[in-house]
Order: structure tokens, then C-alpha cells, then sequence
């Protein structure tokens, strides 16, 4: 049930994002000039990007002392977003069972590496939105708190989570145990200082490039918008593709950043349009290459794609 609620949530916030679209589209349909150009551009920093999301992904792997092959987890990465617009996040459990079959990395792990990857991302994109907005916009106006506090918010949580010492359980069940193999792998990971470093590094450089992708689509429509703007937006959009509310976030994050827009003096359509056509340049890339891949995937080992075996809960 709660995986057709999604869909509906999704196919919902689009409908109305698409009416919304419409009501303005005399006013928008000049702004739309990408050229190919700037389409080119955006493909290539779109590589960049996956090269250094595959990265970050070998780093915490390292971290967890399993060893992958690049290209192998570039393969992963492309088929993992693809089947993300699955219902019930199926790119997710694509790799956990791909990295569990071919590495030996226990669900649990996988779990610590997922959510952990999860925090510093958020932690990360957090910090420099939270920054650049306060230290070029100021904090003045009802909107440009809310998107303050949004990133305190998200910050706070991911520190918490990510590095404060919790409680342990002692106990023999099935979520103790998954507890505590998660705690014992975020431990193997918080101690590897250079790891965090990197990925932190890393993670900010992948920001940055989704903050250009959407400077140029920005440029394209004519907008004059602060350089720094694009950061607040590129940090924001990067938080939000991991917010699961619909398959691939669809909706959410052209909703999340068209309303961020106006707290920068963009008007709503026009930030909307430009999360849309972003959102647009993305599904050409994941359909494409990601489908590419993902038949490789099929075709080299299709047991990959059958269903996890039930001994995952346990974390084995």
C-alpha cells in the first residue's frame, strides 16, 4: 500500500507542477533557450559527477575493508539510479544484493554504508547552503528563514547520527543484532579520519557541479541570478534526491527548489521550470546510460536481479 501511495504522491505533485507550468507558459516559453552547447556541458559535468559519486562510494567501501573495481562500481551506480524511479527504492536493494554477492558485504554494512553516505551528504550540502545563504542573502525575510532553518535542521540531525555515541543494545534478536552490526560498522568508519576527509571533500565537489548544471540552465533563460545562489540551490537539490517520498524524488525536488527559488528573488515559475528541466536532463542520462548499464548488469549476471535472499534482515 504505502509503495502506491508514493506513486501517487508523485504522479500528483507532477500533475500539479505540470498545471502550474501551464498557467504561466506564455511568460515562460521564451526562457526556454538551452543551447546544445549548454546541453553538452551539463552531459559532462553529469560524468563528472558520477565519477565522483563512484568515489565517495569506493572510499566508504574501503573503509569497511571491501576492495571494488571502478568501473565495475560505475556500472552500479548509473543501474542503481535507474531503478531508484522503481517503486520501494529497487536501486537500493539492486546494490546491496550486487555488492553482497559479488564483495561479501553484509546487509548490515551496507546499511552503515548507505545511511552514513546519506549523512555526510546531507551534513556537507547543509553546511555550505547554510553558509553562502547567510554570509550573501542574509537571513531577512520569511523565506530565507525557513530554508535557514531547514538546513540547521538537517545539519543537527545528520551530526547527531552520524558521529554521537549511542546507546548499544545487549540483546539476542534479529534487530539487536542488525543494530549492532550497524554500530560496529559506523564505527570502522568514524575512526578512518583521511575517509571522512575525502568523502567530505569529495561530496562538496559533486554540490558544486549540481550548482553549475543549474547556473547554465538558469543562464539559458536569462535570469540574473547571484553566483552564490546557484550554491544555495545545488546544495538544496543534492539533499533532496535522497528525500524517498516519491520513486527518484520525483516532484519533491522540482517542488522543494522552486519554492527555495523565490527565497532568492526567483519567481516560483521560473524556479520550478528550471528544476523541471533539470529534472528532464537527468531522466534523458538515466534512461539512456543508466539503462545501458543496467542491461549490461542483466546480461552479465542476471541472478543479480532476483530478489535479496531472506537472510538480509539479519544483517549476514
Amino acid at each position: 500500500m504505502a509503495k502506491w501511495i508514493k506513486n501517487i504522491l508523485g504522479i500528483v505533485i507532477i500533475i500539479f507542477l505540470l498545471w502550474y507550468i501551464s498557467k504561466h507558459w506564455d511568460k515562460l516559453k521564451v526562457l526556454l533557450r538551452l543551447s546544445i552547447t549548454e546541453l553538452l556541458i551539463i552531459y559532462l559535468i553529469t560524468i563528472f559527477g558520477t565519477m565522483n559519486s563512484v568515489y565517495i562510494v569506493q572510499c566508504l567501501l574501503n573503509a569497511l575493508k571491501v576492495k571494488t573495481f571502478f568501473w565495475d562500481m560505475v556500472l552500479l551506480q548509473n543501474a542503481t539510479w535507474l531503478l531508484n524511479y522503481v517503486p520501494m527504492k529497487l536501486g537500493t536493494l539492486f546494490r546491496a544484493n550486487y555488492l553482497k554477492r559479488h564483495y561479501g558485504l553484509s546487509y548490515a554494512h551496507f546499511g552503515t554504508f548507505f545511511v552514513y553516505m546519506t549523512l555526510l551528504m546531507t551534513a556537507t550540502a547543509s553546511i555550505a547552503g547554510l553558509v553562502v545563504l547567510v554570509a550573501v542573502y542574509g537571513v531577512t525575510g520569511y523565506e530565507r528563514k525557513v530554508l535557514a532553518a531547514a538546513f540547521l535542521v538537517l545539519l543537527a540531525f545528520s551530526i547527531f547520527f552520524a558521529f554521537v555515541p549511542l546507546p548499544i543494545p545487549t540483546g539476542s534478536g534479529k534487530l539487536s543484532t542488525v543494530i549492532r552490526n550497524f554500530f560496529a560498522g559506523r564505527h570502522q568508519v568514524t575512526r578512518s579520519k583521511r575517509t571522512l576527509f575525502i568523502c567530505t571533500a569529495f561530496l562538496a565537489g559533486n554540490f558544486i557541479l549540481s550548482s553549475v548544471r543549474l547556473g547554465i540552465i538558469y543562464n539559458s533563460m536569462g535570469q540574473n541570478v547571484h553566483p552564490a545562489g546557484y550554491l544555495v540551490l545545488g546544495a538544496l537539490g543534492f539533499v533532496t534526491t535522497f528525500v524517498s517520498l516519491t520513486p527518484g524524488s520525483l516532484g519533491i525536488r522540482e517542488l522543494i527548489l522552486g519554492s527555495a527559488a523565490v527565497a532568492l528573488g526567483i519567481p516560483l515559475e521560473v524556479g520550478v521550470l528550471a528544476a523541471m528541466v533539470d529534472r528532464a536532463i537527468t531522466l534523458s542520462w538515466v534512461f539512456v546510460v543508466g539503462g545501458a548499464c543496467t542491461g549490461w548488469l542483466w546480461h552479465k549476471s542476471p541472478v543479480d536481479f532476483k530478489k535479496p535472499q531472506a537472510n538480509a534482515s539479519t544483517g549476514n
